[in-house]
């Protein structure tokens, strides 16, 4: 109930009779599920310096299990040390916490750190963003979920409205999904069964495409290793030769660049990629002098008798996403070989 015109005491007022009938409506709801009341830290009242918890209070007078509720705190420049005491305050009573609009405004890691919710819902346009070519948005939204999870928090991916977005939802790990796909708002609580079969079908499509995904994927790291592991045998013969190599690099689909490094993680040959004409030459960046030793994954695959494939990450050069695959040869050297992969 933002309004300039109207004073703070009538728009809380306004905030108060809306909760309020929300709460006397909680006993309609099925035992498992929760009522989300949003709460705007511009109307918390204050007393003797203390927030006071008004929807407790609401609940203490229906005689309704604070369990049933989780407060949802919306976007707003309200300060964070008043938040946190009301956060804290409500917590002990029993009810969860949710974050709103996380990655708008004022609802950054700052503030999410300080309050620790339960529930972190991400703002619709981050999810926007990353559908519409956004490579950072993707990786922040991907990231976020991450932390989320790592840091014990549920996350509600906002502003569903197509299949797309969902199956990108699913693929980041996100909990639940808020959005037009489903309903928009509506004055009466629905059944909780209400998308029970759209869900349904929704999941055994993406579960479907992902698992062919992966059974594609699964041949081509099938492939990736076989032919390191023939790399890694012949480097063990006498005789061989650093070029004795590129035949088999050139049947790795995908493939940007290879380089040679000694056990110490300095590089010994140019960065090598194949050409219009299927030759590897010097792609022209530099190289001497470089050290890559403090990669992590340059760290395992030093002291292992496999190779080692690092996380996803974007290749300045290509511009792309990509891996790098590492392996110990028996010559004394390391080979690193960078490869393209999908951004989903």
């Amino acid at each position: 109930f933002h309004d300039d015109y109207l004073p703070k005491n009538i728009q809380r007022e306004l905030d108060q009779h809306v909760r309020m009938q929300a709460i006397r409506n909680i006993r309609s709801l099925p035992d498992n599920t929760r009522l989300t009341v949003n709460i705007s830290p511009e109307l918390i009242e204050f007393q003797d310096g203390v927030p006071v918890i008004r929807t407790m209070m609401m609940l203490n007078s229906e005689n309704i299990s604070p369990q049933k509720v989780v407060i949802e705190l919306v976007e707003s420049d309200g300060a964070i040390s008043d938040l946190a005491v009301l956060v804290h305050r409500y917590r002990e009573q029993g009810l969860r916490i949710a974050v709103d609009d996380f990655g708008s405004g004022f609802s950054h890691f700052d503030r999410v750190i300080e309050l620790t919710p339960d529930i972190i819902k991400l703002d619709m346009r981050l999810l926007k963003k990353a559908l519409s070519g956004g490579r950072f948005a993707r990786v922040a939204v991907k990231s976020i979920v991450d932390f989320c999870e790592k840091s014990g928090a549920l996350v509600v991916m906002e502003g569903v409205e197509t299949e797309e977005e969902f199956f990108f939802g699913l693929s980041c790990g996100a909990h639940y999904m808020q959005g037009y796909l489903f309903s928009p708002a509506v004055a009466e609580f629905l059944s909780k069964d209400t998308f029970k079969d759209q869900i349904e079908t929704l999941r055994t499509t993406y579960f479907n495409e992902t698992r062919k995904t992966l059974r594609d994927s699964t041949r081509w790291n099938k492939h990736l290793v076989q032919t390191i592991n023939r790399i890694k045998e012949r480097s063990h013969v006498a005789g061989f030769i650093r070029n004795d190599i590129e035949p088999e690099l050139k049947s790795i689909p995908n493939l940007i660049r290879y380089y040679m490094t000694d056990y110490e993680g300095n590089q010994l040959s140019p960065n090598l990629s194949l050409n219009s004409s299927a030759q590897f030459v010097d792609e022209g960046t530099p190289w001497e002098n470089v050290n890559w030793s403090w990669r992590p994954y340059f760290c395992k695959a030093s002291n292992a008798r496999r190779a080692i494939v690092s996380d996803v990450y974007y290749d300045l050069h290509s511009g792309k996403s990509c891996k790098t695959i590492v392996v110990r040869l028996g010559n004394g050297e390391m080979l690193l070989v960078d490869v393209l992969v999908s951004e989903d």
